[in-house]
């Protein structure tokens, strides 16, 4: 077999949060090879925040790449983003992956959901490059909307960059990417 996943690769980015948030779909929409993927037929009843009538899960991790124009190569890891699969997430995250956490932006709960996955991006120290896209909202999207995830992300990155996209937005979850590519370091 001649491909072995991250062979090649320049930059190791993340895609983190929640079941449903886009996660699958913002590689999907980049990557450069077909998408190698674990989505399985979802057993459990989920309610989407969209109803999207959203069937499968990933279990174990989706996997692209994207090309940039420089030769330069981006590997694209998906984590599950159910809890029951978070054995998955430990052997994805590494201190040095660039890490986009998705967060749902219709979602009451948003804030909460953003402070439980920057809890675990800290415990398995994957926050240095950190990126966080907040979806479904509208874009542009006025700076006060998402000040409060700002607030609370500078508590983990004071660097880490927070905006909005729609992961089927080729252009938007580019420039997600490259601003997880290009965060800067700090020491936590």
């Amino acid at each position: 077999m001649k491909v072995s996943i991250g062979y090649k690769a320049n930059f190791k980015i993340v895609f983190a949060g929640s079941f449903g948030v886009g996660k699958s779909t913002a590689i999907r929409t980049i990557s450069d090879i077909e998408v190698v993927n674990t989505d399985v037929k979802s057993l459990e009843l989920t309610r989407l925040l969209d109803n999207t009538g959203k069937t499968t899960t990933t279990v174990g991790f989706d996997y692209g790449e994207l090309y940039m124009p420089d030769s330069t190569v981006v590997a694209l890891y998906g984590l599950p983003g159910q809890e029951r699969f978070d054995d998955m997430w430990g052997n994805i995250l590494t201190a040095d992956s660039g890490v986009i956490l998705w967060l749902y932006g219709n979602s009451t709960e948003s804030l909460n959901e953003c402070k439980k996955w920057l809890e675990i991006l800290k415990a398995h120290q994957a926050i240095r490059y950190l990126t966080v896209v907040v979806t479904r909202l509208p874009i542009p999207t006025p700076s006060i909307v998402l000040q409060p995830y700002r607030d609370l992300v500078r508590q983990y990155n004071p660097y880490a960059p927070v905006m909005s996209a729609d992961p089927r937005n080729k252009n938007q979850v580019i420039q997600a990417v490259l601003m997880a590519i290009g965060t800067p370091a700090f020491d936590p």
